[in-house]
């Protein structure tokens, strides 16, 4: 690649736990500008000035188990200048599991999507046998989905780990939406928004509480309950969106209902937007007010007529 007179220089030095091919992509503003194949351990961008985003990814198959994890890097290009930047590419989270239907045991050659807390999304088609694996995963949050022609899984929330893999059971069980004119389901990996409830005197996680979005009308979008961690997920298929609510119930275990409410929320297309620990206050339980326009009891005589045997 030549230099020229109007950008600068970036000088990529890549640090790689094992020797590897790798893949290097500069975005600009959320925008992807291009990419090339890195074979050595330094490599030149040339690049015009501005901020840039460079991700560095292992070349190798997302269902290869030695993957190494993509990172990312921003960097600051001025004309003229070089600036050398570090990336390490260390080893990765695994995903792996199987995609079954309610009429059978597999579902072949289905398609899986992991969608990373960032908005990253990761891709691979399971086999003849439903097994799927995705590796090479930066660790964070995942939502993980299965589509299969028309129909699709609960999207599944899940914290891979480095070094131990994670298993994953997905099963075709609702209509995937929407639809084209041709009758095949196109995926759509809409946003969602996780958390974890929990109770403010005794840092318990708040189970079945009740989680409801809506937007800035107060229509209800979506709603989902808190499971035995106190974790969440709500949406899964959202557009981007702005002037969002969060309503958060106390489940059933509590005679009062004790609520939250989280305004202004934001989020970008396909992205998972991690709320962290929501606290739920404990409403106090006031005495009902004594009602005094209610008559008092008293006894009340009562004349009956007359009979004559």
């Amino acid at each position: 690649m030549k230099r020229r007179a109007d950008r600068g220089t970036v000088r990529l030095r890549l640090l790689a736990a094992s020797t590897c091919v790798a893949r290097v992509a500069w975005y600009a503003e959320g925008r992807l500008v291009g990419h090339r194949r890195v074979w050595h351990h330094e490599t030149d961008l040339f690049l015009p000035a501005g901020r840039w985003t460079l991700e560095v990814t292992d070349d190798r198959s997302v269902a290869d188990p030695t993957r190494l994890a993509a990172t990312r890097v921003e960097v600051v290009v001025r004309v003229g200048w070089r600036t050398t930047t570090e990336v390490v590419l260390d080893r990765g989270a695994v995903l792996r599991g199987r995609v079954a239907t309610a009429e059978e045991q597999r579902a072949r050659f289905a398609t899986v999507t992991a969608t990373a807390a960032d908005g990253r999304v990761f891709t691979v088609r399971a086999d003849g046998l439903g097994a799927f694996t995705l590796a090479g995963l930066p660790t964070t949050t995942y939502l993980v989905r299965a589509t299969k022609g028309a129909w699709q899984s609960v999207p599944v929330l899940v914290e891979p780990q480095v070094g131990v893999p994670t298993e994953v059971a997905l099963g075709l069980v609702e209509p995937a939406t929407p639809v084209s004119r041709s009758g095949a389901a196109e995926l759509v990996v809409g946003a969602a928004f996780t958390g974890t409830v929990v109770d403010p005197s005794t840092g318990a996680p708040a189970y079945a509480a009740l989680v409801e979005l809506r937007d800035a009308r107060g229509t209800l979008l979506a709603r989902s309950r808190a499971d035995h961690g106190g974790r969440f997920v709500v949406g899964g298929d959202l557009p981007a969106s702005s002037g969002l609510s969060l309503v958060v119930k106390s489940g059933p275990d509590r005679a009062v209902v004790d609520r939250r409410v989280l305004r202004g929320l934001a989020c970008a297309e396909g992205a998972l937007v991690d709320l962290g620990t929501l606290v739920l206050p404990h409403g106090a339980r006031r005495p009902r007010p004594a009602r005094h326009d209610l008559p008092r009891g008293g006894a009340v005589a009562m004349a009956l007529p007359a009979t004559r045997v």
